[in-house]
C-alpha cells in the first residue's frame, strides 16, 4: 500500500517536471525569436535613412503631350425664327356701304394706294352746308365791324360838338350874357355823348365775340366733315401684302369694323436667343448671317440685344433686320443665324487635364525644356464634343496629361 503511493508521487514528480522542461524552452525560443526580429528592423529603418539623400534626387514620370495653337473661328451659332418687320388690322374710322374694293388677298400694294372705298351718302351736302355758315358769319363779323366804324365816328362828331357849346356857353356865362342853365345843358349833352361812345364799343366787342364763337364752331363742324369724308377711302398705311380680306362690297360697316390686314416683310426680322457665355460678345450693329431651311443666305444686323434674361432658359433675347425687297423670306420660318467673330489662336486640349490652384486659378500644368513642372492659366474659349478650347497658353506646349494631381509645380521630372 505504501509503495503504491510512493511510486504514485515519483510517477507524478516525473510529469511536473517534463512539463516544466518543455515551457523553459518555448519561452527560450521565443527570446531568441524576438532578439532576431528586432535586428532585423533595426537593419531596414538604417538603410532607409542611408537612401534618404537618393530619394531627394528621385526623377518623377508623367505622361504628357505637345499641343499646338490653332486658329479658330469665334462665330457663334443659334436658331432664329423670321417675324414681320409689322403687321396691322385695319379698320374703319367712320360707318356706311362700301361702295369700292380694290385689293385681293396676297396683293402688294404700295403705301397710300387707295384699297377701300365708303359710300358718301349726305357728307358733300353737310360739308357745302358747313361752308356756307362760315361765309354768311364772316360775312357778319365784317358788316360788324363796319357798323361799329361808322357809329364811333358819328359819335366823336357830336362830341365835338357839345364840346363847342359847352365851351361857348361857358365863355356867355362868364360875360354875364347867358344862365348857367344853357352851361348845364351842354355839359350833360356831351357827358351823353362821351357814355354813348363807351355804350358801342361795349355792344359791338359783344356782338364780335358771339360771332367769333360761331365761326369757330362752324369750322370745327366743316374739319369734322373734311375729316369723315377723307375717312371713306381707306388707303393702305405702308407698303406690304394684304394678308385677310375681312369685308366685300355694299357691305355696311360701322366704326371699328376690320377691313383688312396688312404684313409689312422688308426689312425681315430675325428672333434668336442668345446664351450667357455668348451675349457679351455682340452688340448692337454686330452683323450677322442668316440662312432660312431652303439655303436661302442673307445678311443682317443686329438691332436688339434684350437687356433681362429670360427667367425659364437664362438666355437673351436679339432682333435681327436682314434687307428683303425680293420678299423671299416669309414670317415664322426656322433659321439659323451666323454671327461672325475674330479669329483666335487657341488649343484644343482634354478637359480633364484642367487644374484649378489654391486661389481658384484655372489652368494646365506642363513641362518646359528644363523638365519642371510650369502652370498656365487658362480662358475657356468654346466648349465642344470632343474637347475644349482654350487661350493663354503658348504656341507649342508639352502639356501633362496623366500624373498632374500628384505632382507640384516647380518639380522636375521624366
Amino acid at each position: 500500500m505504501k509503495r503504491s503511493i510512493i511510486v504514485a508521487f515519483l510517477i507524478l514528480a516525473g510529469v511536473v517536471g517534463w512539463l516544466g522542461s518543455g515551457q523553459i524552452t518555448n519561452v527560450n525560443a521565443q527570446d531568441e525569436a524576438n532578439s532576431n526580429t528586432t535586428e532585423n528592423k533595426d537593419t531596414n529603418s538604417y538603410k532607409s535613412d542611408d537612401n534618404s539623400n537618393e530619394n531627394e534626387e528621385l526623377v518623377f514620370s508623367v505622361e504628357t503631350k505637345v499641343f499646338k495653337a490653332n486658329l479658330i473661328d469665334q462665330s457663334i451659332e443659334l436658331q432664329g425664327q423670321t417675324i414681320h418687320n409689322k403687321k396691322i388690322d385695319v379698320k374703319s374710322e367712320t360707318s356706311g356701304n362700301i361702295s369700292e374694293i380694290n385689293f385681293s388677298r396676297g396683293d402688294k400694294v404700295n403705301k397710300n394706294l387707295s384699297l377701300v372705298l365708303i359710300s358718301m351718302d349726305d357728307r358733300k351736302e353737310k360739308l357745302l352746308s358747313a361752308q356756307k355758315d362760315l361765309e354768311r358769319l364772316s360775312k357778319e363779323l365784317i358788316l360788324n365791324e363796319k357798323n361799329r366804324d361808322n357809329l364811333l365816328r358819328q359819335n366823336i362828331e357830336k362830341i365835338k360838338l357839345y364840346e363847342i357849346e359847352y365851351a361857348s356857353a361857358k365863355q356867355l356865362i362868364d360875360k354875364g350874357l347867358s344862365s348857367k342853365s344853357k352851361l348845364s345843358l351842354a355839359s350833360f349833352n356831351l357827358a351823353n355823348a362821351e357814355a354813348d361812345r363807351e355804350d358801342i364799343k361795349i355792344k359791338f366787342e359783344s356782338t364780335l365775340a358771339n360771332l367769333e364763337a360761331q365761326i369757330t364752331n362752324v369750322k370745327s363742324l366743316l374739319k369734322n366733315i373734311k375729316l369723315d369724308i377723307a375717312k371713306t377711302n381707306i388707303s393702305a398705311p405702308f407698303d406690304g401684302i394684304i394678308s385677310e380680306k375681312m369685308v366685300e362690297e355694299t357691305e355696311f360697316i360701322s366704326v371699328g369694323t376690320p377691313l383688312f390686314t396688312i404684313i409689312d416683310l422688308d426689312p425681315i426680322k430675325i428672333e434668336g436667343y442668345l446664351s450667357e457665355f455668348d451675349v457679351n460678345k455682340v452688340s448692337v450693329g454686330t452683323n450677322a448671317i442668316i440662312e432660312d431651311s431652303n439655303g436661302i443666305k442673307k445678311n443682317g444686323t443686329i438691332t436688339f440685344i434684350s437687356p433681362s434674361a429670360e427667367i425659364s432658359t437664362r438666355t437673351f433675347e436679339i432682333t435681327i433686320e436682314a434687307n428683303n425687297k425680293d420678299l423671299t423670306y416669309k414670317s415664322g420660318i426656322t433659321t439659323k443665324i451666323i454671327i461672325k467673330g475674330s479669329e483666335l489662336k487657341a488649343h484644343k486640349i482634354p478637359p480633364s487635364i484642367l487644374t484649378l490652384l489654391d486661389d481658384g486659378t484655372v489652368g494646365v500644368k506642363a513641362v518646359n525644356k528644363e523638365n519642371n513642372v510650369v502652370f498656365y492659366p487658362t480662358k475657356t474659349i468654346k466648349d465642344t464634343i470632343d474637347g475644349m478650347w482654350v487661350s493663354g497658353l503658348p504656341e507649342s506646349v508639352n502639356l501633362i496629361i496623366s500624373g498632374q494631381e500628384y505632382i507640384s509645380i516647380g518639380e522636375k521630372i521624366n
